[in-house]
């Protein structure tokens, strides 16, 4: 059964355009029998969410996606690459780019939110990045989802990006993202990063 595990809300400013109860309302209506929200640096409609979630009688995933400084400068949204994730039942990744996280539990959402902090603490509103070095120490709860960043040679190296990812998170919480939009360009991604999947031994 199709899970959605990469959601953003209105909270996400020109990436979602659905409220978080709005977002419920459909899983439901679609028969989901869970759904992850992972906005855009932050965990800003985790409370409406979760409340909306178990009124509806869905499982309730939460995580963010968090951008993270490349070389040069932070990357922007349409550079996203992998995700990692914190806390209670969500999963996801995005760096080079993006880093999206879901928590597995308390632990986990205490990380997220120390690296949301790490990076609003330093720069002006509207802004932020982190160094993929800066998730040392801060991975514990999270899992992490590699997207199409991962293909990115030219930055990491092949495999480069994934290579680290299971370093900060361990192999069995670390996953490769495939998405599908009907897209050529992304069926040939998805084929490489599947490639990739299976020679790091991570499931996709």
């Amino acid at each position: 059964m199709y899970v959605e595990l990469h959601t953003a809300s209105a909270f996400s400013f020109l990436q979602g355009a659905s409220l978080p109860e709005a977002l419920v309302d459909r899983a439901a209506e679609l028969g989901y029998p869970a759904i992850a929200l992972l906005d855009r640096d932050g965990v800003y409609g985790l409370p409406r969410f979760h409340k909306a979630a178990f009124a509806a009688g869905i499982n309730p995933s939460v995580g963010a996606e968090l951008t993270i400084e490349r070389p040069g400068g932070p990357a922007r949204s349409g550079e996203s690459g992998s995700s990692a994730g914190s806390g209670m039942s969500g999963e996801s990744g995005r760096t080079g780019g993006l880093e999206d996280t879901a928590p597995e539990n308390a632990d986990g959402y205490r990380n997220l939110c120390r690296l949301i902090t790490r990076m609003k603490m330093r720069a002006p509103k509207g802004e932020g990045a982190l160094q993929l070095d800066e998730l040392e120490g801060c991975t514990s709860g999270l899992v992490a989802l590699a997207g199409r960043a991962a293909l990115d040679g030219r930055r990491h190296g092949v495999g480069g990006l994934l290579d680290r990812l299971v370093g900060l998170f361990g192999r069995d919480r670390v996953y490769v993202e495939l998405q599908r939009h009907l897209r050529r360009d992304e069926e040939r991604d998805n084929a490489a990063l599947a490639a990739l999947a299976t020679a790091f031994g991570v499931p996709t």
